[in-house]
């Protein structure tokens, strides 16, 4: 059997959250089936808060009866976290000591902030109207968490059950989209690409095992304004992941430590609401190649990204997918591109997309265009992103109301003003160039050639 030792970081003088006054010592195995069923109770309180937060937050001010049944499940919530203290062994393995710390930390906050919810919304109760809740002469029964909206953990009242750095990786989730693959133009590889790696293990995971296991990496890289974080924002919709929105800003920090600490915290919340999704943007100005002008802070964000990273690819049971997009794959730091096997190419749109772009943008507006002159325009725009495309027909729209004078305008209905006509989109052309130069394209479609797992086209 192999030997552990206790180590002095359990020390109430160092940490006034851990208890005892324990001294370096052999762990027995009646300490580690204490300890598991520490981790369960840790598990059980964490599930329990935060299906009553889902429930508390989504009903506040809406629903009083289903905002109290979130009671019973705060109840829970104390009960485990309670029971969890007192399952602790006096010794634990040294290798559990950091993952053991960041646990009583959560169940002190949990067991105060689940007290002060019960005691809040038992004076809910008292304070509604006796005819409201005679209906039922018990509290009503319990709401499935995942009928609520996914958005609630993040805000209001589980504020005040977290630390500020969980607040602000908790800000960076964002509420599902009804937006699908199926509704984005263009790039129909991409798209099938994401649908095999992200979207197909998600709805089936164990037909996703052995040789057949998804990535946990994949990059989507090309010319700006092409739909990247749509995309994966889509993918994440349509899996039911949890999807984190994460850019440099969040990440990074001008206070030594902080940066690492906001990485860890990132994938530790990322695997409490898996399956999830986590978006980095722009990650070339997060984890670009490193030189010797460096500064440490940067490195040791990269060396934790990297720790992280291979922690989630080591366990098979997380779900755990990190999305990442840069105009710039050849700065990244080769330690972080091996982390992302599949590397996508998203290309400017070809004819094709281009032409049933031109059509989406104008369906909700007042033109003449015809079938014909919107294949004139798609032959046009070679080289032009979705983004250019975009606001190539904001300005050929403004066209009309120009025509009008300001004391019409202040008056004008719709029918006042004439439809969009071939001739203003090709003005339009005039003054909205291309963001992506020709050399830019190049350079990135020389990359795609070496680097990219999929054919492009």
């Amino acid at each position: 059997m192999s030997i552990c030792f206790f180590i002095s970081f359990f020390s109430t003088t160092n940490n006034p959250l851990l208890s005892g006054n324990q001294t370096m010592a052999a762990v027995t195995e009646y300490d580690r089936k204490r300890l598991k069923a520490f981790f369960d109770h840790v598990n059980k309180a964490r599930k329990c808060l935060y299906d009553a937060m889902d429930i508390d937050q989504a009903a506040k001010g809406k629903d009083v009866r289903t905002q109290l049944t979130a009671i019973p499940l705060y109840v829970e919530a104390q009960s485990s976290a309670e029971a969890a203290q007192k399952a602790l062994p006096k010794v634990i393995p040294s290798s559990q000591a950091d993952k053991i710390d960041k646990d009583r930390r959560f169940l002190v906050t949990c067991i105060s902030g689940a007290r002060d919810r019960i005691s809040d919304l038992r004076q809910l109760q008292r304070d509604s109207p006796s005819s409201f809740l005679a209906s039922s002469s018990r509290l009503p029964g319990i709401v499935e968490p995942t009928t609520i909206q996914g958005g609630a953990k993040k805000k209001g009242i589980a504020a005040a059950f977290a630390s500020q750095a969980e607040q602000d990786i908790l800000g960076t989730i964002v509420d599902s989209t009804n937006v699908g693959l199926s509704d984005i133009v263009g790039n129909e590889d991409a798209k099938q690409a994401l649908r095999e790696t992200v979207i197909l293990p998600a709805l089936n995971p164990a037909l996703f095992t052995g040789l057949r296991s998804p990535v946990r990496g994949i990059l989507l890289f090309g010319p700006p304004g092409n739909g990247k974080t749509m995309m994966a924002k889509a993918v994440a919709s349509e899996g039911s992941y949890t999807f984190f929105n994460i850019s440099a800003a969040t990440i990074m920090s001008k206070w030594v430590g902080e940066g690492e600490k906001m990485m860890r915290e990132l994938f530790r919340i990322a695997r409490e609401r898996q399956p999830s999704i986590i978006f980095i943007d722009e990650i070339d100005s997060m984890l670009s190649a490193r030189g010797e002008d460096e500064n440490g802070s940067s490195r040791r964000v990269k060396t934790e990204f990297l720790l992280q990273f291979d922690g989630i690819t080591t366990t098979s049971n997380d779900r755990i997918v990190v999305l990442a997009a840069t105009n710039r794959p050849f700065d990244l730091d080769e330690a972080v591109l091996r982390r992302f096997p599949r590397r996508i190419f998203i290309d400017l749109p070809s004819a094709e997309a281009r032409f049933n772009a031109f059509k989406a943008s104008f369906s909700a507006t007042k033109c003449s265009l015809s079938a014909s002159e919107l294949r004139r325009l798609a032959d046009h725009t070679e080289g032009y992103s979705f983004s250019d495309l975009q606001a190539v027909c904001t300005e050929a729209a403004w066209a009309p109301l120009r025509e009008l004078p300001p004391h019409r305008i202040q008056r004008a209905s719709d029918r006042d003003v004439r439809a969009v006509n071939f001739n203003d989109v090709m003005k339009a052309l005039s003054v909205v160039r291309p963001a992506t130069s020709e050399e830019t394209r190049q350079k990135l479609r020389e990359y795609a050639g070496r680097s990219a797992q999929i054919p492009t086209r």
